[in-house]
């Protein structure tokens, strides 16, 4: 899976080049069923080519803007490693594309700007966090939504106990002590069976591996506030808590050997840990919000919204499941002029609303709709009047 940041978001957002084109599709990760991908992917390609052409394009323009990407509607392999949804940008002199645990719904837009939206529900305050699963045979980080997780690749992430610890020297000691065979006596360390470390010396490499852990880790997870839920046998927990200063660590862990776990339970069992979390969070701000929805500081009017979000203004911002407001904002007076999706200079102002205020270090929460009412697209604390 590829990771996808608030500062690729920045990036994205930073192409100013028109037609900016957005392809999201969703993708199967196993089975024979993933052939279906690059047959999706070919389609989009063609909807992306014709939306091209209309704008005016010749052939030779849109092979350009297509050019990175045509390669991988035959590239096999590649399709075999895909995540639960794949998003794909491209300009003339830009391509970016990543494979993430959200299923999309198939879209091809062709804009002013890359359509973002999509992306930043791995960046709302309501549903992304890490899993660190820890076992003797290996160490992996994986993202994660409310709808699945995927393994990131973390540089300088340790890949596994024994060679980060040199333990087979540790065990050929723990031998000359023990009746058991090397496997055997592997696991009486590794798992603390008998419900005790086997030495100090041991417990204090479990800590010097786990500080070589939470090192890369720091480099990595740089947004603190995104939740990390420690995976591994229970005897190991409390020292990674020892070491650890990621401030959102879980409090409770996924306790077991992640070996012989599937994803879809991982993903189960570390979102039961989180989601009460972000739910607490998610109402929390929406009482914050009615509370001050009179004040100068909130507002529910999308004009101000918009306005508010281009000032670096938005603390928090409340968006309505699926809403969609497009229209053309007046870049002198901030004037924002409804408008048809396919008018001149037109881009969906909820899309623009959430991507201002996620990269000017707001927080962004997504309600269904009958809870935001019938007329509110979107509300609003500001962090000044």
């Amino acid at each position: 899976m590829d990771t996808f940041t608030r500062k690729h978001l920045q990036q994205l957002t930073a192409v100013d080049h028109d037609p900016a084109l957005s392809i999201y599709m969703p993708t199967l990760r196993s089975g024979r069923e993933v052939r279906q991908n690059p047959i999706r992917f070919k389609n989009a390609m063609k909807q992306a080519s014709a939306q091209l052409a209309a704008r005016g394009m010749d052939g030779s323009e849109i092979r350009r803007v297509l050019g990175k990407a045509s390669g991988l509607e035959r590239d096999d392999d590649w399709w075999q490693h895909q995540s639960d949804g794949m998003a794909m940008f491209l300009t003339a002199d830009h391509f970016a594309c990543y494979r993430v645990p959200l299923s999309f719904e198939e879209r091809v837009n062709v804009g002013k700007r890359f359509y973002v939206r999509p992306m930043v529900r791995l960046l709302q305050g309501d549903g992304r966090f890490y899993v660190l699963a820890v076992s003797q045979n290996r160490v992996q980080l994986l993202e994660g939504t409310k709808f699945a997780v995927s393994e990131l690749e973390a540089q300088g992430l340790p890949s596994d106990l024994r060679s980060a610890l040199n333990i087979d020297h540790y065990v050929s000691s723990l031998q000359q002590h023990s009746t058991g065979d090397a496997a055997t006596a592997g696991s009486m360390m590794f798992h603390g069976q008998g419900g005790s470390d086997p030495d100090i010396k041991k417990k204090d490499e479990l800590l010097q591996y786990f500080r070589h852990i939470n090192t890369a880790l720091s480099d990595f997870l740089y947004d603190a506030r995104v939740p990390l839920v420690f995976a591994g046998v229970d005897y190991l927990f409390p020292l990674f808590q020892q070491v650890c200063n990621h401030m959102n660590l879980a409090e409770k862990a996924v306790t077991g050997n992640p070996d012989h776990w599937k994803p879809e339970q991982i993903h189960a069992e570390a979102w039961a840990i989180v989601e009460p979390g972000f739910h607490r969070s998610r109402e929390s701000a929406w009482k914050r919000y009615q509370d001050s929805a009179h004040s100068e500081t909130a507002t529910d009017d999308v004009e101000t919204i918009i306005q508010a979000a281009c000032m670096e203004q938005i603390d928090t911002l409340l968006v309505a499941e699926h809403a969609e407001l497009w229209g053309v904002v007046d870049p002198q007076t901030g004037a924002v002029v409804p408008s048809r999706t396919d008018a001149a200079n037109a881009e969906e102002l909820i899309n623009l609303a959430v991507v201002q205020t996620l990269i000017h270090g707001g927080t962004v929460y997504c309600f269904p709709r009958d809870q935001c009412g019938a007329q509110r697209v979107a509300a609003a604390m500001l962090r000044y009047s």
